[in-house]
């Protein structure tokens, strides 16, 4: 994993107004040749897409406007791999913290965006699923109103005692706690990080606590690459598995 992507968890925002101002060529071939990377890795078919203002214009929602998007990801997953979901989760948060790394401006977009249009911009086949798309380009340093206030209402952030099952975080190793500082820093839906982790003996379990916004398996992907960046950082490297229905990193011998 990249250090500079640990780095950018703490200072990746959500950001929601975007300017006139192309993602610059050595950028987007850079950020186009991780997607073709972590499509090999995972399965998944992530895109690039160009010129996609037409999928946020004249579309208002509950969790915020989106505006000026010039460029976008789209992430598609094939509904026949175990775990795409989470999966999409966790190497989308990748392309995320590498354009945060390069001063680009992202969000996570599972909703407010128009999915069939979308759909036209990119290839798909039959047992293919469009799960969100992820803004990315160019923003002004400061906040827009919309932002904001989108802040003000989300400003309530789970802790990390909230998000171990254990009570007693001073037994802890330091490293599983550096991953789970990480993770409590996670993008997630309307900010409520539906994730729980536990550690014992050396192995950490991620996983869900909700499946009613529909968008919680890939929150917790995303907090999984949290986790792993923190424990790296540490010098604990590790993988996550998915085994009998649970995600489970285990530390490398």
């Amino acid at each position: 994993m990249k250090k500079k992507w640990f780095d950018a968890i703490s200072y990746r925002t959500s950001k929601r107004a975007y300017i006139e101002k192309s993602v610059s060529h050595e950028d987007k071939n850079d950020i186009k040749k991780l997607i073709e990377w972590v499509n090999t890795q995972s399965g998944l078919d992530i895109q690039w897409i160009d010129n996609c203002e037409s999928l946020f214009k004249g579309f208002f929602a509950s969790y915020g406007l989106i505006s000026g998007v010039h460029t976008c990801i789209a992430i598609v997953g094939n509904k026949n791999i175990i775990n795409y979901k989470t999966q999409a989760g966790y190497y989308g948060e990748m392309l995320v913290l590498e354009a945060t790394s390069r001063g680009l401006g992202t969000c996570w977009i599972g909703g407010t965006y128009k999915k069939e249009e979308c759909k036209k911009y990119i290839r798909m086949n039959e047992d293919d699923e469009l799960l969100c798309v992820i803004a990315i380009g160019e923003t002004v340093e400061t906040f827009s109103w919309k932002e904001k206030v989108i802040a003000k209402i989300n400003r309530h952030r789970k802790r990390v005692d909230e998000l171990v099952k254990q009570v007693d975080v001073q037994v802890m190793p330091n490293w599983f706690m550096q991953g789970m500082y990480a993770v409590e820093k996670a993008p997630s839906a309307l900010n409520k990080l539906p994730v729980v982790y536990s550690y014992e003996k050396g192995v950490v379990i991620a996983e869900k606590t909700t499946s009613k916004l529909g968008l919680e398996d890939i929150d917790l992907g995303i907090s999984m690459l949290h986790f792993e960046l923190g424990a790296n950082y540490e010098e604990k490297y590790g993988e996550w598995k998915y085994e009998n229905g649970k995600n489970i990193f285990y530390l490398d011998v």
